[in-house]
């Protein structure tokens, strides 16, 4: 976030209050808080009794100037990205959790399973949906849609905006519980996601043998004569080199190949026939 737009706002601590009374809305246009809508209401006079972000007077209507609620909105999301939360605590937490798994696939199966805890908590919230960019919501395309309409109605806050500085505790507390559970919640989303793909890319690249290495390997492999002979640690070891496989998972295989077939699983004795199969249909 450009937190230069927050030093720079032109309308902060800009007016009076007494200033801000819409019998005053030639000087309020003047001084660009409202602009004139181009719609005009035909052959209804009319007049707003109270400030908001849509006034009439007379045959016109009024909006607000957009750039007030943008530096609203940027000084909102000032107050729940560097005031109001701890992201980098929850962040932490994760990690230990991470740390205490040794197992890229372990590692990664938390991540997973956090994440969609996570995402369970707001998924049926059609204002998050809006809030991470997934879909857009009674008209609203993004969140500073939603909530400059939100801020419609709250006129005690932004007249304080516009006559003097604003506390976290000014902003409309809907507004702001809402905005720091979706920051909270997406900004560790997003790092678990962030985090799975990068164990899965390492996983890939430590897995990933040049396939002529991986000849030699198959190579001598063959030509070492007691092979049967050497423990089911070591052939995981060997194997995983050739095969990209966990050596855990490889040794798993051969301890139970050193069983009698008739206490092998359904799915090993399975496999090694399709293996016989295959060898036998491409030898001839």
């Amino acid at each position: 976030m450009d937190y230069e737009e927050i030093e720079n706002r032109k309308f902060v601590k800009k007016f009076k209050l007494e200033e801000l009374i819409i019998s005053n809305i030639d000087n309020l246009v003047l001084h660009n808080v409202f602009i004139e809508d181009e719609i005009l209401i035909d052959n209804v006079k009319t007049d707003s009794i109270e400030f908001d972000t849509t006034i009439t007077s007379g045959t016109k209507e009024y909006l607000i100037n957009p750039d007030i609620l943008k530096e609203i909105y940027t000084s909102i999301r000032f107050f729940v990205e560097e005031v109001a939360t701890d992201t980098q605590f929850d962040l932490n937490k994760i990690l230990t959790n991470l740390e205490g798994r040794i197992e890229t696939t372990e590692k990664i199966k938390y991540l997973e399973k956090k994440h969609k805890d996570l995402y369970s908590q707001v998924k049926n919230e059609s204002e998050y949906l809006v809030y991470a960019e997934i879909k857009e919501f009674n008209g609203f395309e993004n969140w500073q849609e939603l909530i400059y309409d939100c801020l419609s109605g709250e006129i005690t806050f932004i007249e304080k905006y516009l006559t003097s500085d604003i506390e976290m505790s000014d902003v409309p507390k809907e507004i702001l519980s809402l905005w720091i559970k979706y920051y909270t919640i997406k900004t560790q989303i997003d790092y678990c996601i962030e985090q799975i793909n990068k164990l899965k890319n390492t996983k890939q690249k430590s897995n990933f043998v040049d396939t002529s290495l991986q000849v030699f390997l198959l190579e001598e492999i063959i030509n070492i004569n007691d092979w049967s002979s050497i423990s089911a640690t070591k052939k995981g070891e060997i194997l995983s080199y050739l095969l990209g496989k966990n050596k855990d998972n490889i040794k798993k295989i051969y301890l139970e190949l050193d069983k009698k077939s008739s206490e092998n699983s359904e799915k090993l004795l399975n496999d090694r026939k399709k293996a016989d199969e295959i060898i036998k249909k491409l030898l001839g």
